[in-house]
Formats: C-alpha cells, sequence, structure tokens
C-alpha cells in the first residue's frame, strides 16, 4: 500500500476521511514512536479542513502512546525546527502545501528536521495496511498541550541576518498568500526594522485572494504592486512571495519582474559558493537546469544532483556535507540553520544577497537560461516501470551519452552539459520529457527524438 509521494500524504480532503486520518496517526506512534509517550509537534496551515485533520490525527497519536503539543498555524519549517531543537520524536504538519485549498495532507518529520526517510514512510504504510495498530490501555494514553506560536524559529530567522543593514530597500513587498507564514513575516520584518508592505497577510483558509502556488502568473498583485512601489522607491523595492505552508519563496526583482526560478537558485547558489571561500558541493535534482552546474563552477563549487523532492535534496545535503541544496520551485534547504525547505529564511537570504550583491534585477540580467522543452506523455501506471527498464537497457546500450543518472527515471547527459530527462510522473499516468540545450533547435529536436522513443516503448508494453 503506497501512500505518501515525494511530499508526504496529499489528497483531496474527500479522499482524507477522519477514519483514515486517525489510523495514521495509531501508525506514527507505532512505527516511528514505538508507542513510547515520545512527544510528537503538531502544526497546520490555514485550510479550512486542517481542524478536521488535526482533531483526527491527534487522536490517533494520543491513542497510541503518544504525548503532543499542538502548535496551531505555523510554517512547514517552523514545525521541522521545533521538532529538531526539543528533540521531539516526530513533527507532523498538515498541509498540502502549493496545491488548492480542496486538498490537504500529512508530512511527518523526524528530529533531524527533515521529511521522514523511505524507510520510515514504509513502515507507516505497513503498520495500516496490515492494521497493526495497538490502541493503548487508557492509563497509557499520551499528553495533548497546546503550546501556540514559534519563538524559537523566529529567533533563528532573526540571528540569521542579525548583521544585515536592510536599509538599502525602501520596502520589501510581501505575499504570503494567505499562507501559513502571514505572522512569521509580519513579526520577523518588524523586529528586523524592514518597511515591509504586506499583500494577502492574513491567514485565508480558501486561499481565495490568489492561488497558493507562487507561479507568476498568480501573482498579478505583487508584480504591480512592485512595480508602483518602485516608481517611487527607485530601484530599491523587492518582493517576494511565499506557498501555503511557506516550504517555497520566490522573488520579483527591482523592476517589477518575476525571476525565472532556475536563475534565481543558480545566482544564489553561485553566490553561497563564493562566500564559503570559492569552494563547497551544491545539491539539486535531475530537473534542475545545467545552468546551475555552470554558475557554480564559475565560483569553484561542485553540483550534485538526486531525485525530485525535498527529502531526497535534504538527504544528500546531510550526506554530502553540502553548503547548500534546493529545488528551483523555490524550495530550498540552507543545511547551517536545519533540512527542511524554508520559504521564510530564504526570503530573508535574498535579501541579504541583494544587499552584498545587488540590486536583484543586475544579477538577472548578467545571465541567461538555457533553452528547455518540456512534454508530457500518456503511459498507464502499471506500465511505467515496464517502459522505464525497456528504455534503459536501449540508451544504456549507446556510447552517445557523457553519462546517464537514473536515480530518479533516466537523465541524459551530453558532453557540452545538456541534457534529457525521461522521468515517470509519481501521481500521475504519464511520463514527461524534458531537453535542455545551447539553442532551443538543439532542444527541441532532442525533445522530439527522445519523445518519439519513449511512445514507442510505451505503445510495446500496451500490447
Amino acid at each position: 500500500m503506497k501512500l505518501f509521494s515525494t511530499s508526504g500524504i496529499r489528497r483531496k480532503v474527500s479522499e482524507l476521511p477522519p477514519n483514515f486520518v486517525v489510523k495514521v496517526g495509531l501508525a506514527i506512534s507505532k512505527a516511528i514512536c514505538q508507542n513510547t509517550g515520545s512527544n510528537v509537534i503538531v502544526a497546520r496551515d490555514p485550510r479550512s479542513s486542517g481542524p478536521m485533520l488535526e482533531h483526527a490525527i491527534c487522536s490517533g497519536l494520543i491513542s497510541g502512546g503518544s504525548s503532543i503539543e499542538r502548535k496551531g498555524i505555523m510554517p512547514t519549517p517552523a514545525l521541522a525546527y521545533h521538532t529538531h531543537k526539543t528533540n521531539a520524536c516526530a513533527g507532523v504538519m498538515l498541509t498540502a502545501s502549493h496545491n488548492p485549498a480542496e486538498y490537504n495532507g500529512i508530512k511527518v518529520f523526524d528530529k533531524t528536521s527533515m521529511g521522514l526517510s523511505p524507510n520510515d514512510e514504509a513502515k507507516i504504510e505497513e503498520a495500516i495496511a496490515k492494521n497493526d495498530l495497538p490502541i493503548q490501555p487508557w492509563e497509557k494514553f499520551g499528553t495533548d498541550v497546546e503550546v501556540l506560536g514559534s519563538e524559537l524559529y523566529n529567533k533563528m530567522l532573526l540571528d540569521a541576518v542579525a548583521d544585515i543593514d536592510f536599509s538599502v530597500f525602501k520596502s520589501v513587498i510581501a505575499d504570503p498568500g494567505g499562507g501559513a507564514a502571514c505572522e512569521t513575516i509580519y513579526n520577523t520584518y518588524q523586529e528586523l526594522g524592514i518597511n515591509l508592505i504586506s499583500i494577502n497577510g492574513m491567514f485565508d483558509p480558501t486561499f481565495s485572494a490568489r492561488p497558493s502556488e507562487p507561479e507568476a502568473k498568480n501573482l498579478t498583485q505583487l508584480l504591480e504592486t512592485v512595480k508602483k512601489q518602485v516608481v517611487k522607491s527607485g530601484n530599491k523595492t523587492i518582493g517576494l512571495a511565499y506557498d501555503g505552508d511557506a516550504d517555497r519563496c520566490v522573488a520579483v526583482d527591482e523592476k517589477g519582474r518575476y525571476v525565472p526560478l532556475d536563475v534565481l537558485i543558480a545566482l544564489y547558489a553561485q553566490f553561497v559558493v563564493e562566500q564559503n571561500a570559492g569552494k563547497g558541493l551544491i545539491i539539486t535534482h535531475v530537473d534542475a537546469s545545467m545552468l546551475i552546474d555552470k554558475l557554480v563552477a564559475d565560483a569553484g563549487g561542485k553540483v550534485k544532483r538526486t531525485k525530485v523532492g525535498d527529502v531526497a535534496i535534504g538527504n544528500m545535503v546531510a550526506e554530502e556535507i553540502a553548503i547548500f541544496g534546493g529545488e528551483p520551485c523555490g524550495a530550498w534547504i540552507h543545511p547551517k540553520y536545519h533540512l527542511c525547505p524554508d520559504g521564510p529564511l530564504t526570503g530573508l537570504k535574498i535579501l541579504e544577497w541583494v544587499v552584498e550583491r545587488g540590486p536583484l534585477y543586475q544579477l538577472v540580467d548578467s545571465v541567461e537560461d538555457f533553452p528547455v522543452n518540456r512534454v508530457k506523455l500518456n503511459c498507464e501506471n502499471e506500465l511505467k516501470q515496464v517502459v522505464l527498464k525497456a528504455l534503459d537497457e536501449e540508451l544504456s546500450a549507446k556510447d552517445d551519452f557523457k553519462d546517464i543518472l537514473k536515480m530518479d527515471g533516466l537523465r541524459l547527459n551530453f558532453e557540452d552539459d545538456s541534457w534529457v530527462l525521461i522521468r515517470p510522473s509519481g501521481t500521475e499516468p504519464y511520463f514527461r520529457v524534458t531537453s535542455q540545450a545551447m539553442t532551443q533547435k538543439e532542444s527541441e529536436e532532442r525533445l522530439d527524438n527522445y519523445s518519439k522513443l519513449v511512445e514507442k516503448e510505451i505503445k510495446k508494453a500496451q500490447k
């Protein structure tokens, strides 16, 4: 029984009935905390379905023998950080992150501040599949306490940029989208003396003001507000936006332009390496731009890639002692502080970077990303591994590539660092094929060639 995706258990709320959520709580108590009365921290984002899930998951945890500390609404990274700093057995975040309000989910963190490993997730899935969910005798039930606020996390944010002079900005316009970061952003920026203009800065259970995902098309109000403010401030205003649970952050430069996500992470990764005396390892995933490799190499660092998903990146950051890791979507990990993608911390670190190297628009204009093209090809879920195996055998027999990365689909790396990624979706019935090359023509031609190859193998598997 597969319940966990790359970001925990995430479904439409109609597919998260309370009796199932209770079972997840019982399974966490048994598989992760061994029914020992260990402490579990529980928090949620502002979704209207959050209280229902909170009551259900807490019922399972308590009756399974775990003591719970309910933190109310807080960002996912705050929950992960508190779990780590208080040495709790686990942290449970009730969120569907950037997904629409009709979704919700359960993401579990261990005491290192990372999402659970695949092995630990499998233990939870096994306990539920076997209905091995013992309810403890009443005298061994866990305790329940509500401790609102995120003081430990807020202090970390303040300490992380304590020596930075933010007066270079006439204003910073932040759009938490009515999500979990609303109070954190307001309180932190007030403490730092930043002139904050807040958009969608109150908890919004239905994300009625804008969709939760901070894509350019969803940030019209932020883009327009930055442009208007820039007229007054003379290119001394930038914008930041977050998703529903604040594990992502994106930026709008001083010209009111949404900064391309691959460009933003590539430039920041270069800065991190430069700040580390021109050395250090950066971790990203197989679907990220080769611009990251170029800029990091220019600074003297190295890049390693892993599977898509913040847990895979966090694990490799920890194992390889990397100095930074992240996904282009805005989920960045700053290992000096903890190992969960952290939107509020990323926002402050972007401001720090701009203070030291900006303005942001000049940094963005100094580079140009390489052409990338993508396509999705329908493929039944049960055929994905058959198709992937056939493609692996065929492509591995060729000598057209510098190497092939196989940890998450097949990434075909060419001598000039251009690449093609063939990857089955983890949640939907199709393959994604992505091509990035030095020129648009080359990228399109490779996309066409390898898409046809994937389609051929899908048709074979369907016979």
